[in-house]
């Protein structure tokens, strides 16, 4: 009798020491999340400014600010989030917060692919290429809508997963491959438009190899899709969060750095960034959305993104 009780006096102190190691690595990932969110929060709110003072506000800074309120509330629910002890009964706030993380990651990721989409439609001219990118917009924005509706739908219909730490709804593997899928092609589109755009444009080749890395970068948040989708398979709670975490602030990331490029590039030529001093000749080229121009399609104007 004795020897039983040891046992389980000796499985609950490995247990406890499992958990505890657990808690310490999941104090470790809040705190890189943090981090990253932190400057997220601040070059989107940068950029955010520096769009208003330019006077320049369009659709793709609306996308950005929807993106800068998950990131925001993402990194509040972390921290709620992690305040359960591993192997307890998650308290109301907790289940709160992982609903939030979980609906603001789609939410984030999506909102900075449309800001992307929306800079590419005004960057093209009136022709194929900026249909396709319309297109692209809405369905990036089904895409949102699909994935939200089925997380939130199987989520609410089972609720085993709430009753341990750490949460952790469980969808099928199926969403894992087609969120990778969704992903690669979101993000192929984003890298092929520009650059089908910048071949029909006369501008010095570092500029367009310039102009074309910044919506390549969106191909860092494919591997990281990849990498999420692999924990997301092998169902590991903390690192599925931490991964997914990491996509969305880095997809934010990249879609600030068009006007933060633009901005230092600006700094770098003495540019006067006054917006009195916008207008160019009409056979100027830019890389920013500060420029206004007649449009080519009866408008009353265009607002193109190049630099002088």
């Amino acid at each position: 009798m004795s020897g039983t009780y040891s046992s389980v006096v000796d499985l609950r102190g490995k247990q406890g020491l499992v958990d505890s190691c657990a808690d310490k690595q999941l104090n470790e990932y809040q705190v890189s999340v943090t981090i990253v969110h932190t400057c997220t929060i601040v070059l989107t709110s940068w950029r955010l400014w520096y769009k208003i003072v330019q006077q320049c506000w369009w659709w793709e800074d609306v996308w950005a600010a929807i993106a800068l309120a998950a990131i925001i509330t993402s990194e509040v629910s972390v921290w709620i989030f992690s305040g359960t002890p591993m192997g307890s009964k998650p308290w109301n706030g907790s289940i709160i917060a992982y609903w939030l993380l979980m609906t603001n990651f789609t939410i984030g990721l999506w909102s900075s692919r449309l800001s992307m989409i929306c800079s590419i439609v005004r960057l093209s001219s009136p022709t194929r290429i900026r249909t396709i990118a319309r297109w692209a917009a809405a369905t990036f924005g089904a895409t949102t809508i699909v994935l939200l509706v089925h997380k939130c739908w199987f989520c609410a219909r089972y609720h085993d997963w709430e009753e341990i730490a750490p949460l952790s709804c469980s969808l099928a593997s199926s969403v894992a491959i087609t969120q990778v899928i969704a992903d690669f092609l979101s993000d192929m589109t984003l890298v092929v438009l520009p650059a089908q755009i910048l071949h029909r444009v006369k501008l010095p080749r570092n500029q367009k190899i310039l102009i074309l890395s910044v919506f390549s970068g969106s191909l860092i948040t494919t591997l990281l899709s990849i990498v999420h989708a692999v924990f997301f398979v092998q169902a590991d709670p903390i690192l599925k969060i931490l991964t997914a975490q990491l996509e969305m602030a880095f997809s934010v990331i990249i879609c600030n750095l068009l006007p933060i490029i633009t901005c230092l590039y600006k700094v770098f030529r003495s540019k006067d960034l006054d917006p009195s001093h916008r207008r160019y000749s009409a056979g100027s080229m830019f890389l920013t959305t500060i420029v206004e121009m007649p449009s080519l399609d009866s408008h009353a104007t265009e607002e193109l993104k190049f630099i002088a």
